[in-house]
C-alpha cells in the first residue's frame, strides 16, 4: 500500500489545490440561486446543485485522466510517481462525492439569514467596485498615453534582461529544488583497480579519523570490499555493486537538524575540503554523496560515450573527466572505466590430479580453506535473523605469500 511519506505527500499537495474546487464551485452557484430566488429553500439548493453537477463531474475527470499516465512510468522513477496518479485520483473522486453529497447538507444545515446574506453581498459589491477603481486608474493611462505605455513596456523588458542576467553573471545559484537538512551522508571511497583490500582498509581508516574531527558527525560505520546497506539512492546509483577490494564506503551519521548550526549540505562540503588533499595524496578518489531532496538519479550529470573501439572511448572519456574537472560548479568527477590490474587465476592440471587419485574438488577445497571463504558451518542464535557463520583461513602474512601455496598438503 501507499503511505503518507515525502512521495505521497507530493501527491496531496499537488491535488489540495483542486481538492476544494468542486465544492467552491457548488456553495457559490447556492448561494447566487439564494440572492436570486430570495429564500434559502432546499429544493433551490438542489437546483442549484443540479445547474453545474455536469460540469463539475467533467472536469474532474480530466483532471483524473490528466494524472493517470503518470502511473505507466516504468523504470526507476515508477515506484516514485505511481503514487501521485492513485492518492490523486481517488482524492478527486472523493472531493467530488463530498460536494454532491456533503457540501449541500452542510450548506442548508448552517445557511444564514437572508439579511446576512444580502448583507455579504453588499461588502462584497463595494469591494469590486474598489478594485475595478484601483484597476481603472492603473490599467487606462497604459492603454490611452502612448508615453506610458511605451515606457511601461520598457520598464517590463528591462526587469526581463536584468533576472535573465543573473544567471548569465552567476549572481544566483540555479536550483532545481532546495537542498535538504538530512541527518546523514555517505562518502565513497576508490582506490586504484586491483588494490588489496588491507590497503583499502588502511586509507578508510585515515579518512574515518579526519571525519571524527567534525564536531557534528556522532557516528561512522566503514564498508571496505562489501557494499554497504543501501536505500533507494543507493539502489539507482548501484552501490549494491561496489563489492570489490578497492571500493569502500564510510557513512557518517550527524546529529539531528535541531541541534547542529551547520546543514547536512554545508558539512558535505566541509567533509570535502577536508578530505580531499588526504585521499590525493594517498592515491584514492572520494565522493560525497547526499541524499537528494527529489528523485534520486545515478549522477548529477552523466556522459555516455561511444566510439568504434576501447582505446577511442577510453581516450574520449579521460579528455570529457578532465573537462567536468576544470569545470567551477563540478566536483566529484568520475568514470566507469576499469584500469588493467594483475589477478591470480588458479588452473587444477587434471591429467596430474587423476594420475595421483586427487579430485579437483579437493584442491579447490584446500585452496578456498588456505586462501579463505570457506565456511566450516554456522551459528545460530535465538535473537539473531541471520546465522553467523565459521571461515576457515590463514593468517594474512602466509595467505599473502602465493609461494608457499605449493606447500599445501592434499589429502
Amino acid at each position: 500500500g501507499y503511505t503518507i511519506d515525502r512521495v505521497s505527500l507530493f501527491a496531496l499537495i499537488f491535488s489540495i489545490g483542486i481538492l476544494v474546487d468542486d465544492a467552491i464551485v457548488v456553495v457559490e452557484n447556492i448561494y447566487r440561486r439564494w440572492l436570486e430566488e430570495g429564500e434559502c429553500s432546499e429544493g433551490c439548493s438542489v437546483d442549484a446543485v443540479r445547474e453545474v453537477g455536469n460540469p463539475t463531474i467533467l472536469a474532474t475527470l480530466t483532471v483524473i485522466a490528466a494524472l493517470l499516465p503518470m502511473g505507466y512510468v516504468r523504470g526507476m522513477m515508477g515506484p516514485y510517481m505511481e503514487p501521485i496518479p492513485a492518492l490523486g485520483s481517488v482524492a478527486m473522486i472523493f472531493s467530488l462525492f463530498a460536494a454532491f453529497i456533503f457540501t449541500p447538507w452542510l450548506a442548508q444545515r448552517i445557511r444564514p439569514s437572508m439579511k446576512k446574506l444580502e448583507k455579504s453581498q453588499e461588502s462584497e459589491h463595494r469591494q469590486t467596485l474598489w478594485l475595478n477603481r484601483f484597476y481603472v486608474k492603473l490599467l487606462v493611462p497604459l492603454i490611452t498615453k502612448k508615453t506610458v505605455g511605451w515606457g511601461f513596456a520598457i520598464g517590463l523588458i528591462l526587469v526581463f534582461l536584468f533576472s535573465v542576467s543573473l544567471f548569465y553573471l552567476q549572481a544566483v545559484t540555479v536550483m532545481m529544488l532546495p537542498k535538504d537538512n538530512k541527518p546523514e551522508y555517505n562518502v565513497a571511497v576508490n582506490m586504484p583497480e586491483g588494490t588489496p583490500m588491507p590497503v583499502t582498509a588502511n586509507v578508510v581508516s585515515q579518512l574515518a579519523e579526519e571525519l571524527m574531527l567534525i564536531p557534528e558527525v556522532v557516528a561512522l560505520q566503514s564498508y571496505v570490499g562489501t557494499a554497504s546497506p543501501f536505500n533507494f539512492n543507493g539502489l539507482v546509483r548501484h552501490s549494491y555493486l561496489r563489492n570489490r577490494s578497492w571500493m569502500a564506503d564510510i557513512q557518517v551519521e550527524i546529529g539531528l537538524k535541531h541541534h547542529r548550526d551547520r546543514s547536512s549540505g554545508e558539512l558535505a562540503v566541509v567533509t570535502r575540503e577536508m578530505l580531499t588533499p588526504i585521499a590525493q595524496e594517498l592515491g584514492a578518489r572520494i565522493e560525497v554523496i547526499e541524499m537528494p531532496p527529489g528523485p534520486p538519479v545515478l549522477q548529477t550529470m552523466v556522459a555516455e560515450v561511444y566510439g568504434p573501439d576501447d582505446a577511442t572511448r577510453r581516450q574520449v572519456a579521460a579528455d570529457i573527466r578532465r573537462m567536468f574537472e576544470d569545470a567551477e560548479i563540478t566536483v566529484d568527477a568520475d568514470s566507469y572505466l576499469q584500469d588493467p590490474y594483475t589477478s591470480w587465476r588458479f588452473v587444477v592440471d587434471r591429467e596430474k590430479a587423476s594420475r595421483r587419485g586427487v579430485s579437483v574438488e579437493t584442491i579447490n577445497r584446500q585452496l578456498e580453506m588456505a586462501m579463505g571463504g570457506y565456511i566450516l558451518g554456522d551459528v545460530k542464535t535465538d535473537r539473531a535473523v541471520e546465522p553467523m557463520f565459521i571461515y576457515l583461513q590463514m593468517p594474512l602474512a602466509q595467505r599473502a605469500q602465493f609461494g608457499r601455496l605449493g606447500q599445501l598438503p592434499v589429502p
